[in-house]
């Protein structure tokens, strides 16, 4: 269809993955007792690209491969990390000996319980909630197991309800028969209904407010000091002006003041921010963004750069004469 990017289809596999299979694994050159359930997604080789997960190392199934549902797999890098942290996962295998689906299934694959060949790596999604660590996942073909109900991932170049009535219409053309849930929705709808989305982004929006307003004290303080300190040296420039000093010279003078105490003082908060940012990074399991880091250091700068210029850029439109008399 004209404006659909990617399709995908699987099981319980649209996020906030809610309904993920868990079932227990053996995992060659692991012993048996170390292993602990992991999640298994049954998904089409079109999924990684549809929700923009990256392909790290290896490659997916094809479609032979994807038809048969046998002796093919990948894996998320938190599985590598915990079961082969010191070997090539390409070279490793896997199988599901206890693998089944609570409820009917419309077909089974042959071999759902053999050994499968790890064909790549994929890129970590957070498939526990925003409060827990990724978990250890695997990817199957989502042929391996077919239950009643599928899902169909689609990525559009427009506002994706805006297709709902042409992919009816496409899917109607193949299979007249075949029923579409009215429980359609967007990505981030889903995310809006899930609870633990929606408590973490109510904390999110709410730390935000409060770094705002220190943001904002924090740059009202220092326009406030320097401003004073550069306006407490307006003789000071009236006797350089005197002295047949250049403008520029008088500017650069009040500048200083920001560059040397505003330097030294973000560069001390970066050093303690990123030094805390990055434990807490650990700690929740989570990256440590720099960006927002540096755009406030960047409005400080300003601020204070600002707040020297202003009152300098006063103090070398009056007459020497006058400033000297100031105060």
């Amino acid at each position: 269809m004209p404006g659909v990017r990617d399709v995908s289809i699987g099981f319980n596999v649209a996020p906030p993955y809610s309904g993920a299979e868990e079932s227990a694994v053996d995992i060659s050159g692991v012993p048996r007792g170390e292993n602990q359930p992991v999640r298994i997604h049954s998904v089409s080789p079109d999924y990684f690209a549809t929700l923009g997960i990256p392909l790290l190392d290896g490659r997916t199934w094809n479609e032979s491969e994807n038809s048969r549902g046998d002796f093919v797999a990948l894996v998320n890098q938190s599985f590598v990390r915990r079961y082969w942290p010191n070997l090539n996962p390409l070279n490793g295998q896997l199988r599901f000996p206890e693998l089944q689906v609570v409820g009917p299934l419309d077909a089974m694959s042959s071999q759902a319980k053999a050994w499968r060949q790890v064909l790549g790596v994929v890129g970590d999604a957070r498939n526990d909630g925003v409060d827990h660590p990724v978990q250890p996942a695997i990817y199957i073909p989502y042929t391996t197991l077919i239950p009643p109900y599928a899902q169909f991932l689609v990525r559009t170049q427009a506002e994706p309800l805006s297709y709902l009535h042409a992919i009816r219409a496409a899917v109607a053309s193949i299979a007249p028969d075949q029923q579409i849930s009215n429980g359609t929705f967007t990505l981030e709808e889903a995310l809006e209904r899930d609870a633990q989305y929606s408590r973490q982004r109510l904390f999110s929006n709410l730390f935000g407010v409060f770094s705002a307003m220190a943001l904002a004290l924090a740059l009202v303080g220092i326009f406030s000091v320097v401003a004073y300190s550069v306006a407490q040296r307006t003789t000071e420039f009236g006797v350089r002006l005197a002295l047949a000093a250049p403008r520029a010279h008088v500017l650069w003078v009040a500048a200083r003041i920001a560059l040397v105490s505003t330097g030294i003082g973000v560069t001390v908060g970066l050093a303690l921010d990123t030094f805390i940012g990055t434990i807490l990074a650990a700690w929740m399991h989570n990256a440590f963004a720099a960006t927002g880091l540096v755009s406030a250091a960047v409005l400080l700068i300003l601020s204070a750069l600002i707040a020297c210029l202003l009152p300098a850029t006063r103090a070398t439109t009056v007459p020497p004469a006058e400033a000297l008399r100031y105060e």
